[in-house]
């Protein structure tokens, strides 16, 4: 636990009286007023795992006859949970230490429940009731979301990504377009118009570029993109939101094959969101997008399209396909078909801790069928804890687009992966751009932050971002920054890290798949975050390498160099041809490399996780 500090008790007027929103009479009455996936009350509670230390879950017994002493206690280790979720929390009130659920009875409920409401106002924060269910010995167990709420500009702003993939013409951007904008489709493409960026996918309905929408909540869990009179302006959803879930809508057709790869790496999502048609089933692409997912180890939930639109035969054909080879023994995934509240928010939770469950869910984007309990799911699904550390790490933001803004200048879009960047009195630090051609970083200044293109003063590791920059060094000439001077792969870093270029790296590969043997001399399309450039195989401590085949490789880029750093996950691709991998070192030219010693037998061994490709 983080060093207790003491807080403030309230006055006491805000003693622990039962007020009207606290009681559970009160979340009967809000009950009878939603739709049946929406419901607050489910069935029996389950035996949860025993409560863990670290982490940003919180089992309680009780929160009943609390003084002053152990309510600032509460308080500190609220806080601490607020910490490891990046503001957000998951209480359950009812729960011993043990994970078993006893339940509370009426007056204890509203008492604990009224409790935890004024813990989350000593600290900044709102709580929302997610789920009721009836305890084991008496009562019900409630399982509440305590939310911070953010800092002016943004700063304290949850953000998650998730890759949204899956085969062409499953309704990928017609579910991201339902979800952002609220507005069902009609069946002709309606809500998929809002993810498009160019007249040609308006045109044929296929999407060819990477494009990015957002669907927000606030600190009770509403989705703060509707509105009953008009839809609200991304600065109005980032001003009210304390959360944001950011949907990276990737192609599905196979030609665009490389825009999908350089989505999944650049964009550094959180989750992803495997996208079927229940009239389709299971194809080509949907196996190799999962490939990827696994290659990436990214957790991944399902999402099944059209259920209005297929017969129930042909659904359950579909969900028996997709189950199947979820089970594989390529994948071996535990799927879950989600159909009520309680299960949304166990698979929420099981999934961001890295369990085997890929929860299953079956939508209409036309009549709106589930989606509510997809919104739930989405909601309470934590941040993942990555992205804690590195905020106090010097600044690193990979650039995945540049823009040239009339009156701006250049501005490029990213995300940052480690430190945070902060406007003071309107200007911001001295970073390094690059590599260029010839491997130099040029010294820049931030001069504007934008953020799902609202302005804000701070960014942290783990939010994507926008940064309007200008050169600070050199004559008039070199102070010129043009939009042909910015590429997909350059980064901005802290001048503190020295970083400098390389064109060799050496990597751990694992080759997923390969029509025949991969030899020196060959040259596959790396992808390394935003990097993705041809790369020839210099030298590897194997003769040949097979599908199935664990080596050590050495990769020398073919046009300019690149900044990399060792741990980077890598991809590789040429035709039919994948691998996936990790830097483990980089080689630079005045650095004198020794040939590898080959193997006598290569070393052919089952993954532990493989792609899905011909199972």
């Amino acid at each position: 636990m983080g060093a207790e500090e003491r807080i403030r008790p309230p006055s006491p007027g805000t003693s622990n009286r039962v007020t009207p929103e606290n009681s559970l009479d009160n979340l009967k009455s809000i009950e009878a007023k939603l739709p049946v996936a929406d419901s607050l009350f489910g069935g029996p509670a389950e035996q949860l795992a025993p409560e863990c230390d670290e982490g940003n879950i919180e089992y309680k017994l009780k929160l009943v006859d609390v003084d002053d002493d152990r309510f600032d206690r509460l308080v500190t280790q609220l806080r601490y949970r607020l910490t490891e979720g990046l503001g957000e929390a998951l209480y359950e009130l009812g729960v011993g230490d043990d994970g078993k659920p006893h339940g509370l009875d009426e007056n204890d409920l509203n008492e604990s429940l009224s409790t935890l409401r004024r813990m989350a106002a000593a600290v900044g924060a709102e709580v929302t009731v997610l789920h009721c269910r009836e305890g084991r010995s008496v009562g019900h167990v409630i399982e509440a979301i305590v939310r911070e709420r953010p800092l002016d500009g943004g700063a304290g702003l949850i953000e998650l990504r998730v890759a949204v993939v899956g085969n062409v013409d499953s309704g990928k951007s017609t579910l991201v377009g339902a979800l952002s904008e609220g507005q069902l489709d009609n069946g002709r493409g309606l809500a998929r118009g809002h993810c498009f960026r160019h007249k040609h996918e308006v045109d044929n309905g296929r999407t060819s570029s990477v494009s990015q929408l957002t669907l927000g909540f606030g600190t009770n869990g509403s989705v703060t993109n509707y509105s009953s009179v008009r839809p609200h302006t991304q600065e109005e959803v980032l001003k009210e939101s304390s959360k944001l879930v950011t949907f990276v809508d990737l192609c599905g057709h196979e030609r665009y094959l490389k825009t999908t790869v350089f989505g999944l790496t650049g964009a550094v999502p959180d989750f992803g969101a495997v996208v079927l048609g229940a009239n389709a089933g299971v194809q080509k692409m949907t196996r190799e997008h999962i490939g990827l997912l696994l290659a990436l180890r990214l957790p991944f939930f399902a999402v099944i399209t059209k259920i209005d639109l297929a017969p129930a035969n042909v659904l359950q054909e579909t969900v028996d396909g997709l189950c199947k080879l979820l089970k594989g023994r390529n994948v071996r995934k535990m799927p879950y078909l989600v159909k009520d509240a309680g299960g949304c928010l166990s698979c929420a939770r099981q999934l961001a801790e890295g369990a085997r469950l890929v929860p299953v869910f079956q939508v209409s984007n036309v009549n709106g069928e589930n989606l509510d309990l997809l919104r739930l799911f989405l909601n309470a699904l934590p941040a993942r804890r990555d992205w804690v550390d590195k905020r106090n790490d010097r600044v690193e933001f990979c650039i995945d687009d540049a823009f040239n803004v009339p009156g701006v200048g250049v501005v490029v879009a990213g995300t940052v992966l480690k430190g945070s960047v902060r406007l003071t009195h309107g200007q911001g630090p001295v970073l390094l751009l690059g590599p260029d051609t010839t491997g130099q970083f040029k010294r820049v200044q931030v001069k504007g932050i934008h953020t799902k293109a609202v302005a804000v003063d701070e960014v942290r590791a783990g939010q994507s971002a926008s940064f309007a920059v200008k050169v600070v060094d050199g004559n008039k000439t070199d102070r010129q920054l043009k939009r042909a001077h910015v590429r997909k792969g350059m980064v901005l870093l802290d001048p503190e890290l020295k970083p400098r270029a390389t064109r060799a790296f050496a990597a751990e590969v694992f080759v997923l798949h390969h029509p025949t043997t991969i030899k020196r001399g060959y040259q596959p399309v790396v992808h390394a975050r935003t990097v993705r450039q041809v790369a020839a195989v210099q030298d590897m401590n194997v003769e040949l390498l097979r599908s199935g085949t664990r080596a050590r490789v050495r990769f020398r880029f073919q046009h300019y160099p690149e900044y990399l750093s060792p741990g980077t996950p890598i991809i590789f691709r040429e035709g039919n041809t994948r691998g996936i991998g990790v830097v483990k070192r980089v080689l630079y030219d005045d650095v004198d490399v020794k040939p590898m010693q080959v193997k006598k037998e290569a070393l052919e061994e089952a993954a532990p996780v493989v792609t899905p490709l011909g199972t």
